[in-house]
């Protein structure tokens, strides 16, 4: 199986709380802060502003290296736990 690269723009949460899902979940951090865990690697950008309107909302880029396979089960992961609605 192949090794993809995948991004996601996360919006509305702060670095941190990324940070300490990816630690929770098995990664370690090397010299470049890159997040390896058993079957990934997570790289995540410094958080910038991004307007919607007249609101300012923290984003983070989110850049997986997963094997092919591995995805779904990392991606749905990933969302359920970062699952939010507006209110």
């Amino acid at each position: 199986m192949e090794v993809k690269e995948y991004t996601l723009e996360m919006r509305g949460m702060p670095r941190r709380d990324l940070l300490e899902y990816f630690v929770s979940i098995g990664g370690k951090s090397d010299e470049r802060g890159t997040l390896i865990g058993p079957n990934w690697q997570v790289d995540l950008s410094d958080t910038w502003l991004c307007q919607l309107g007249s609101i300012q909302v923290p984003a983070t880029r989110v850049t997986f290296k997963v094997m092919e396979k591995d995805w779904t089960g990392i991606l749905k992961a990933f969302r359920l736990r970062f699952l939010s609605a507006g209110g």
